[in-house]
């Protein structure tokens, strides 16, 4: 039975990690044959560098050979991440040979800055596009997550503009015609640097096909047991940017939509069924008002945990995903 009130837009999808998997003691390849079976229409892939080329020169794509192909079983369009950041804690995936000799942990720097880290995640995203370009779910490439954003959990570290323009020219190049470019940003909680946040949005803007927005709506204020959560501008300033992209005739979509609690101090809250800051309910209403505001492409964020808690008799996760996708979808 189909709960009543729920919206969806056209395109509903989520984010998978085989790196969060795990994390969470999930064998990646049953939790992703579960997640395509929900009935997602896309769905968001990382290359992790650290997986990927665990020696240098020496490329190992196994299980990216394999989430791409049971992705195309299942009729799920692609979009996959690719460079030195992507999806999921510590963001940065730098592999064991590249920390050996060089800082990787620079804090609040922009980390493209060192030559070789540069020269080297540029080889690393072009051999990663050669590799999987003509696979047939492939439908985006996502360059770099959140690349300019500032975090905490990244010890402030980013890429600089310049990086990444030469990375996109080189993604591009490479890519099928058939292929897009996704770019990914946020809106600072609670809203506190919309200017900064600006320029990164005009400069995704400028470089990509399709822009993707991360929303998180209740999160921990550092180490505290505060919350963020958006104040009134924050919703503004998603309008207004979704209006954007509608003139400028780009892809509006929201890259990662909080579907999984964020609490402090826990790299994934595993305890007890529900926390403050992220339950069933609060997930719908955030889908529905994602949909209300235009987006066209919702990618909610947290699978792995909602099959870990399937596994662990806690239902309602999986349920509330279910009741999502068959909701009435609502045209941007």
């Amino acid at each position: 039975m189909q709960t009543t009130g729920l919206r969806r837009p056209s395109n509903l999808g989520t984010t998978f990690s085989q790196l969060q998997c795990h994390y969470m003691g999930l064998d990646y390849q049953e939790t992703f044959r579960q997640i395509c079976s929900l009935g997602f229409n896309r769905i968001r892939l990382c290359s992790y560098w650290h997986e990927i080329e665990p020696a240098e020169n020496k490329f190992d794509f196994t299980a990216l050979d394999w989430l791409l192909e049971e992705s195309h079983r299942h009729g799920i369009d692609v979009a996959l991440t690719v460079g030195m950041k992507a999806p999921r804690w510590p963001e940065f995936h730098f592999p064991d040979w590249l920390h050996a000799r060089q800082d990787t942990a620079t804090n609040r720097a922009a980390v493209d800055l060192n030559p070789e880290i540069a020269d080297r995640a540029l080889n690393f995203t072009q051999t990663v596009v050669r590799h999987v370009r003509e696979a047939p779910s492939l439908k985006y490439w996502q360059v770099e997550n959140e690349p300019f954003t500032r975090l905490d959990i990244t010890a402030g570290r980013y890429l600089s503009y310049d990086f990444v323009r030469r990375e996109t020219e080189l993604v591009r190049s490479l890519a099928t015609s058939n292929q897009k470019l996704l770019m990914t940003t946020a809106i600072s909680l609670p809203a506190a640097d919309l200017a900064e946040d600006d320029r990164a949005f005009q400069e995704s803007l400028n470089m990509a096909d399709a822009i993707g927005i991360n929303v998180y709506t209740k999160v921990p204020a550092g180490n505290s047991l505060f919350y963020l959560q958006p104040l009134p501008p924050y919703w503004e300033k998603l309008k207004a940017w979704q209006a954007s992209l509608a003139d400028s005739n780009k892809e509006d979509w929201i890259a990662e939509a909080q579907a999984e609690p964020w609490e402090p101090n826990q790299l994934v809250a595993m305890a007890k069924a529900e926390y403050p800051s992220c339950t069933p309910k609060r997930t719908s209403n955030l889908v529905n008002s994602l949909t209300d505001l235009g987006y066209s492409t919702v990618m909610l964020w947290g699978c792995e945990y909602w099959y870990w808690q399937k596994k662990n008799d806690r239902n309602l996760w999986w349920w509330t995903m279910q009741q999502i996708i068959q909701a009435s979808t609502v045209e941007a």
